[in-house]
């Protein structure tokens, strides 16, 4: 048995990293420098409203429901139902493309650019996504559609599923295959938030016995060939066999900032490439136009969608509407200019929404993901591996971290797979003695 492991990170993939060692077999401690666990999966409440940091949604069917599952964490929530969806394209509404009646009624695309849509869509579930893993969105849309409009369109989508604005870097491959995932499950907004996902994690912890020190912010992990030590910003220094950095690459990066794992992991850090967003939430005590729940930015990255139509996140008889824009990496932003952005997306979906606001909230930056998917990696296979060849007992996590899945998929599979790296570890040094 593990004497201890360190997790360091209480977000989704600590906690279940964590959960899994401890079940393994090991004496875990959880480091989080927040008060709070959960990481970007926190919810606040707000008049009665439960806030997610941003629109979240739950993939069915990917990796994360079999973490969950395996967990035991219960959730509950539904669908959205988009049967009025819209699609916005400078000042104007059109219907959202969501199967082929919606596609030909449209007056969103032009005929010919229909066509195209539907032809891909009717191969979307056959394409073979890892043979597009090396090509940027950009080049894929610039070789599969004539049309400028269906070009357009499917540049929304997959920025819908994988946050990311960027076409110039983003991996075509990994990207359509979270498109697929989405249309051939479909997605949950949780009942609670994402809070009911942070709690129930936090009790499978717990009940494993798991210690969790909240308020324990980690400065470094001491290492050489093996990990040895995790020393925490207040002095404190614990004795530990392994540690999950279940992180940002940024935080990482200064936890191993002195030791070979530094260089180790350099190349890899390097190349990450956080994903931002501006996010608006506001509560009204009715929506002006009850059908119009959802809305995607076709020549814009933005998004609208009343999340509370879907999952039990507002008092009876309120809605909280989530708006967003996904922001590019690399460039200058403004704060002020995002926010009226997405107020005149509200003016336009819901007018008359200012009368009606009970509360709001603007987060003009905030970290949606920890590192786009890019293809000059080679899509999901170019990012980090959860194990850190070179120093033994150390591993990582987050949703940045391994090939499987993306957004919350990856966080929660990546933190089951660092827990296996690190008790597989351990059982072949015990193995290994006489």
């Amino acid at each position: 048995m593990l004497e201890r492991v360190a997790v360091i990170g209480g977000g989704l993939s600590g906690l279940a990293a964590a959960t899994y060692l401890a079940r393994g077999g090991a004496r875990v401690t959880l480091f989080e420098r927040a008060r709070e666990l959960g990481g970007r999966a926190r919810s606040t409440e707000q008049k009665g409203a439960i806030l997610n940091l941003g629109p979240h949604a739950l993939y069915k069917g990917g990796p994360a429901f079999s973490v969950l599952s395996e967990l035991g964490v219960r959730f509950s929530g539904r669908e959205p139902k988009l049967d009025h969806a819209s699609a916005v394209r400078g000042e104007a509404l059109h219907a959202l493309p969501r199967g082929l009646g919606s596609l030909v009624t449209t007056s969103l695309l032009p005929f010919r650019a229909k066509l195209e849509v539907a032809a891909f869509l009717a191969k979307l579930g056959r394409l073979d996504a890892r043979a597009l893993a090396s090509v940027t969105v950009a080049r894929w849309l610039e070789e599969t559609f004539a049309t400028e409009a269906a070009r357009e369109l499917l540049a929304a989508l997959l920025r819908l599923s994988t946050y990311s604005a960027d076409t110039e870097r983003t991996s075509a491959g990994a990207a359509l295959a979270q498109l697929a995932l989405a249309s051939s499950r479909g997605v949950l907004y949780l009942d609670g938030g994402w809070e009911t996902l942070v709690s129930g994690l936090r009790e499978r912890a717990l009940a494993a016995g798991v210690e969790i020190k909240t308020g324990s912010a980690v400065a470094r992990v001491e290492h050489e060939d093996a990990v040895r030590a995790v020393c925490l910003a207040s002095g404190e220094r614990f004795v530990v066999e392994a540690a999950v950095l279940a992180a940002s690459p940024s935080v990482v990066r200064d936890l191993v900032a002195s030791g070979p794992a530094s260089a180790l992991l350099a190349p890899s850090l390097d190349a990450t490439i956080p994903l931002e967003a501006a996010s608006l939430d506001v509560l009204l005590d009715a929506l002006p136009k009850p059908s119009a729940t959802f809305a995607l930015g076709i020549d814009r990255p933005l998004y609208l969608s009343v999340h509370s139509r879907a999952a039990e996140l507002a008092p009876r008889g309120r809605e909280l509407v989530s708006v967003m824009k996904y922001l590019p990496p690399s460039e200058r932003h403004d704060a002020a200019r995002d926010e009226r952005e997405l107020e005149r997306l509200l003016d336009l979906v819901q007018p008359g929404w200012r009368e009606r606001v009970l509360e709001r909230r603007f987060l003009p930056r905030l970290q949606v993901v920890g590192s786009l998917v890019r293809a000059d990696r080679g899509g999901l296979a170019g990012r980090p591996s959860s194990e850190v060849r070179g120093v033994r007992g150390l591993a990582l996590a987050g949703d940045w971290i391994g090939e499987e899945g993306q957004l919350a998929d990856a966080a929660l599979a990546s933190g089951r797979r660092a827990a296996s790296v690190i008790l597989e570890a351990a059982r072949e040094t015990a193995s290994a003695l006489p």
